[in-house]
């Protein structure tokens, strides 16, 4: 059977095969040399070299075991699969080994509410954003981030990193696609959300793996083109603006079936009107400056 005719292991099975010395150093021996597209093959004597072993039966069974998951051989030799970059750049990128020696960073970000300072809370591997005075999170804002993003980078270079990282992950979800495993995603509107106060009417999560998100109208809606020349049409900073500091839309279900929102965003030069279906997928942009649209 082929490489590519073989099923690949439910998760538990995939993480055992890696529960051996020698065949993870055979996929360290592997990775080492990865150099994405131009990564050369490593041939069967060598990779055997690589791992320190003399015992060829043993390294066969080893090498069998890997295949088709972890690495596949082509007629140079062998090379890791996408399986098995993807979990070393997972692991160099979230260090499970190493803990993290700040769990809170300083801001500059005012909070909307009282105008005080936040403070950013990294817990879990998660960052949020929070008010001391108003004992809440700012705009709702918490989102994933690895412990590798730490290095280097000063208290407010860290929250811009997030937030930035936040906006275009949400905008790619909106658009179908796992930001983590490259996956289909799902998006979903619920309007009975718009009356209560703190709930998030937008949700996203992946069809495959277990990311997720809940947000307001703007996060996932920022990196839509036509979205963001119609407010920086009427005066709203969209690049510069944490989607906290934007006006609040006026959220109206034009119909339920199937679902149509129109949002209408007031700001200091004129009104934009968008509309979105119930996947939040944008059906036209329109901007009005005094009397009538542009």
């Amino acid at each position: 059977m082929s490489d590519e005719a073989e099923t690949v292991p439910e998760t538990r099975e995939a993480f055992a095969l890696l529960g051996h010395d020698i065949r993870l150093e055979i996929l360290l021996a592997l990775l080492d040399r990865w150099r994405a597209a131009q990564t050369e093959p490593q041939g069967y004597s060598d990779l055997m070299r690589a791992v320190e072993m003399q015992d060829s039966g043993k390294f066969n069974y080893h090498l069998g075991r890997l295949r088709g998951v972890y690495l596949r051989k082509t007629a140079d030799g062998y090379v890791p699969t996408a399986s098995a970059t993807a979990l070393h750049r997972a692991v160099l990128a979230n260090r499970p080994t190493e803990s993290v020696s700040r769990h809170e960073f300083d801001t500059s970000v005012a909070c909307p509410a009282c105008d005080g300072p936040t403070t950013l809370t990294y817990d879990r591997e998660f960052f949020s954003l929070r008010c001391p005075s108003c004992d809440e999170l700012v705009g709702g804002f918490t989102y994933p981030f690895p412990k590798n993003g730490l290095r280097n980078r000063t208290d407010e270079v860290v929250f811009e990193t997030v937030y930035d990282r936040a906006r275009t992950q949400v905008g790619l979800a909106r658009r179908g696609q796992c930001p983590d495993c490259a996956g289909t995603t799902t998006v979903t509107v619920d309007p009975a959300a718009l009356d209560r106060d703190g709930a998030f009417p937008v949700g996203i999560s992946c069809e495959t793996c277990t990311w997720v998100v809940e947000s307001g109208f703007y996060l996932p809606l920022l990196s839509h083109a036509r979205v963001a020349a119609g407010l920086l049409e009427i005066g709203l900073p969209v690049e510069e603006a944490y989607h906290w500091d934007l006006p609040t839309p006026s959220t109206t279900v034009v119909r339920t079936d199937p679902l149509e929102l129109e949002l209408r965003i007031t700001g200091p030069e004129g009104t934009a009107t968008i509309v979105v279906d119930g996947t939040l997928a944008v059906t036209s942009v329109t901007t009005s400056r005094g009397h009538g649209p542009r």
